[in-house]
């Protein structure tokens, strides 16, 4: 019989569901849409309509959520999530979720099916493990280089450990911190100057590479520029892919990946490069240790697909 279950990728901006065959990783009736911030009741009914909406579409039951046939709902978040479905808070992003708040019990009541909830970085890299670029490798490890940096560790497709102890390992340093005022007045959270995630997440990119090249450009702007031989662009470009290599290389010392998989907002920016950045990873645990560089498949998908895995037997 199909299995299936709906993926929900929730974000600071915004929200991704779709439905899942969990057996093919094939993802249908994908909706993307503004994540509501002003109410937890607006938040909650947002999400049931769009799940009702796609389950109408999709042919399930008449969009009834109690009785669509599926396993159930996952749901992808930035934050650590405990064992009773409380989260650690996502407050900076979305104001009603402080730390503590229970998120499976909300959104169990709100879709009148069962809920199970995971730390995004850590779903996306058992999706790519699972369905994506890290798929044929044992040992993978998924970056996701987005509004923060999100880590995912994986071995022989599942995630490694009980919970998500990797997630913020984003936040490795990789400079001395002070030497560019556009990325260090406003110090990261997580309090080490010159954090990988300070320097090479999608807004810091997008800080330094305005401030340097002196426009409004966005990210996407400024990779067209590199690629179409701006020597500007250019040069900010191997300012980047420094700072990306020097990080890479320590993560690979770390958790001795076979892959690395490069995923969120930037990821296709830099798929160019793709050999240039496995090129730069020289680290070697030992001599037949080499680790590769692949950049995203499921790209936008991959939250949702790591949602929908909670509802896959661990021993698959």
């Amino acid at each position: 019989m199909k299995r299936t279950a709906i993926g929900i990728d929730i974000g600071g901006t915004r929200t991704k569901l779709g439905l899942v065959d969990l057996d093919t990783g094939a993802v249908s009736g994908l909706q993307v849409f503004n994540t509501v911030k002003e109410s937890e009741e607006g938040f909650l009914q947002s999400v049931a309509q769009i799940c009702r909406r796609v389950l109408d579409e999709q042919g399930f039951a008449g969009g009834d959520l109690s009785g669509a046939g599926i396993e159930g709902a996952g749901v992808s978040i930035g934050s650590y999530v405990f064992a009773d479905g409380c989260i650690d808070g996502m407050s900076s992003f979305v104001p009603f979720m402080t730390q503590g708040y229970p998120l499976v019990q909300r959104m169990e009541r709100a879709l009148g099916l069962p809920v199970r909830a995971g730390n995004d970085a850590r779903l996306i890299g058992l999706a790519e493990s699972r369905y994506g670029a890290g798929k044929d490798y044992n040992r993978m490890m998924s970056l996701t280089l987005g509004t923060g940096i999100g880590v995912g560790l994986c071995e022989g497709g599942q995630a490694v450990g009980d919970e998500a102890f990797f997630h913020l390992a984003g936040h490795i340093k990789v400079r001395t911190g002070g030497e560019y005022p556009c990325l260090d007045s406003d110090p990261c959270y997580c309090g080490i100057e010159g954090c990988f995630e300070s320097t090479c997440s999608g807004t810091a990119l997008e800080r330094y590479q305005r401030e340097t090249l002196n426009t409004e450009g966005s990210n996407r702007d400024f990779f067209d520029r590199a690629k179409g031989g701006d020597t500007r662009a250019a040069s900010v470009l191997a300012w980047y892919l420094g700072y990306l290599a020097g990080a890479l290389n320590q993560y690979a010392y770390l958790y001795a990946p076979d892959v690395i998989v490069l995923g969120g907002g930037l990821a296709k920016g830099l798929a160019p490069w793709e050999s240039e950045i496995e090129r730069r990873v020289t680290a070697r645990v030992h001599h037949r240790h080499a680790p590769k560089v692949r950049i995203s498949t499921l790209m936008e998908n991959a939250g949702v697909l790591g949602a929908a895995l909670l509802f896959l037997p661990i021993d698959v």
